[in-house]
């Protein structure tokens, strides 16, 4: 039997978010979901989340959102199957590897000082647009060498491409004018490159040297990488940023614990990794490549799968209480906020290191905050959950911050 209620799009109250799939969790690993304009499988339980997106034999990545079935673009590597992909993930995985992304601390524990500063003299800020989709952002920018004056524009793509409109619906053209928009500055910039532009050490001027087999890698992959790097990388950190502070915004004695671990110079890693899962972001899809059975369903070649990481991340399969937060649970089995298999997040050293530098910056210099009295934050999901704002005010500090 189908589900004919839910939706894919939409928005709620920001506990809604993640709080949607706990009944159909308790009643199916996998269901069928039928929408007027979509049909998908929606896989719910950790354990056979974990297990579809390691075999991608059987759930190709050739389609990654029922939103978008038959897309005009295809985002390099993250469209690609085996063994394609393998060969541009080797390419990618040294600029996003461990030691790589170490370097970048100095840099955003600075732009994290900078954005805090201007937040606390004013006294109250809206934390999605003034700091979450801030630091990241600039992030990008300064590892592509793109001019950081080019902000706002990123800012605005970002929100066409990954935000539903403001009803909460899915408007198709509004995505892919999103989309375009960036495909088409990376065009001009790449060309520009090729036709003498100064080249530096940032990640764009050395993709511009990648070769497969002695030849230069097409322009065109070239640019559908770049998406993917911007899509990617900007809105699932903002975002997971943002329904950490919701949750600490809201939840006093979770936020008093992160504020004395970080006055005390202690590890954010645990606060981060457990964040992470309760508010995983993503929901990521698959097209089936052969028909299967799975729990009694048969599945056919060419269906659409939905994993919505949340869903499996809240499975009591993965860690007993996984239904709610615990700062101090300690370190999980590892959780799917970054998905899983050969397609896992390239970028999660990133966003773990961007997530622990921005609660640690913030706790230190604001330890004390709330929502603005009356204010009733609003989430949205798509491929991505997010938040359409989130106020806060109330700003304290420690004994002896300026």
């Amino acid at each position: 039997m189908a589900l004919t209620d839910h939706r894919m799009v939409g928005t709620g109250p920001v506990e809604d978010a993640g709080r949607r799939f706990d009944d159909l969790r308790r009643d199916h690993r996998i269901v069928k979901v039928e929408e007027p304009e979509r049909a998908y499988w929606m896989v719910l339980g950790h354990d056979l989340t974990r297990e579809c997106l390691q075999n991608p034999s059987a759930f190709s990545s050739e389609v990654i959102t029922p939103l978008n079935p038959d897309p005009p673009f295809r985002m390099i590597p993250i469209q690609l199957d085996p063994p394609e992909h393998a060969r541009w993930r080797r390419l990618l995985a040294r600029y996003f590897s461990p030691r790589q992304m170490a370097l970048l601390r100095p840099r955003l524990e600075r732009r994290t000082r900078e954005l805090v500063a201007g937040i606390r003299k004013k006294g109250e800020c809206d934390y999605v647009s003034e700091f979450a989709l801030q630091l990241p952002t600039v992030v990008f920018l300064e590892m592509m060498g793109l001019p950081v004056d080019e902000l706002p524009r990123f800012l605005e793509w970002e929100k066409l491409a990954l935000a539903p409109s403001a009803d909460g619906t899915f408007d198709a053209d509004r995505q892919v004018a999103g989309i375009l928009s960036v495909v088409g500055y990376f065009q001009a910039t790449i060309a520009r490159l090729r036709d003498g532009g100064a080249p530096g050490d940032d990640l764009l001027s050395q993709m511009m040297e990648w070769e497969w087999d002695g030849d230069p890698i097409p322009d065109d992959d070239l640019v559908n990488c770049c998406l993917l790097l911007f899509l990617a990388g900007l809105d699932t950190v903002a975002m997971s940023l943002s329904f950490a502070m919701y949750h600490l915004a809201t939840h006093d004695a979770d936020r008093e614990h992160v504020a004395t671990v970080a006055a005390a110079g202690g590890s954010m890693d645990e606060i981060v990794e457990e964040m992470l899962r309760f508010y995983a972001v993503p929901e990521i899809g698959r097209k089936v490549v052969h028909d299967m059975e799975i729990d009694g369903h048969r599945l056919r070649a060419g269906d659409l799968v939905l994993f919505p990481l949340v869903a499996g991340n809240r499975d009591d399969a993965l860690v007993a209480g996984a239904g709610h937060v615990d700062l101090r649970r300690g370190r999980t089995t590892p959780h799917l906020a970054f998905g899983g298999g050969p397609h896992r997040c390239l970028g999660s050293h990133l966003a773990r290191i961007e997530m622990n530098i921005a609660l640690r910056g913030w706790h230190e210099a604001i330890p004390e905050y709330r929502l603005v009295q009356g204010a009733m934050p609003k989430a949205y999901w798509s491929n991505v959950h997010g938040l359409m704002e989130l106020r806060l005010s109330c700003f304290g500090k420690r004994e002896g911050v300026g």
